[in-house]
């Protein structure tokens, strides 16, 4: 299998991380020539608010008060990932990015610039009610029921618009998951979409 690029996408609570992982295991499994898995804005949103610059702090006060973070945090964290890491012989995966329509154009760049296509845009779609359902259950401290609701409304009136221009561009394969079945039936089924 050529390397691939895989953009995962769904509400909070999607489960769409848990799938990430378990792709990542299904396909390093089948081609150990694989070099390196690159995963994004999560993981360096988190390590971005541990730390002790004015930026961190910034970051800090959005995210405990349940805010969006900015664009420009985003498009750092992930272009600087790329930069460094990309070699071009590695799947790529990215998660929890885009979130609004301009840092989409900016990914699309990159993506274009890195000649990376096709694109595997997966939407792991569940309802809100579902999504709400299982953040609960999940009970993290930034989970709670008006920044859940404020996360969801986010999602529909930033997150999708995002998704929806990138589905429309060339190079990318959108693939709609029902991500309300269990975790290896969302994983059986991506592998099934992806053909692979």
């Amino acid at each position: 299998m050529t390397p691939s690029t895989f953009i995962f996408a769904g509400p909070s609570g999607s489960g769409k991380g848990t799938q990430v992982d378990l792709l990542k295991r299904y396909l390093k499994g089948k081609t150990p020539n694989i070099t390196q898995f690159s995963s994004y804005t999560g993981d360096g949103f988190r390590a971005l608010m541990n730390g002790t610059t004015l930026a961190s702090k910034l970051a800090k006060e959005i995210q405990e008060a349940g805010g969006l973070q900015p664009e420009f945090l985003a498009v750092y964290l992930w272009a600087d990932n790329l930069i460094k890491n990309v070699t071009g012989t590695e799947h790529l995966f990215i998660d929890g990015s885009p979130r609004k329509i301009a840092e989409s154009m900016v990914l699309d760049s990159a993506l274009q610039f890195f000649k990376r296509s096709p694109i595997n845009l997966i939407l792991v779609n569940v309802s809100p009610a579902e999504s709400k359902r299982r953040l609960l259950l999940r009970a993290r401290h930034d989970d709670g029921g008006e920044k859940i609701d404020r996360r969801l409304s986010w999602y529909e009136t930033e997150v999708l618009p995002s998704i929806n221009y990138l589905k429309d561009r060339p190079g990318y394969i959108f693939h709609d998951i029902d991500g309300e079945q269990t975790p290896e039936e969302v994983h059986q089924t991506i592998v099934k979409a992806l053909e692979i």
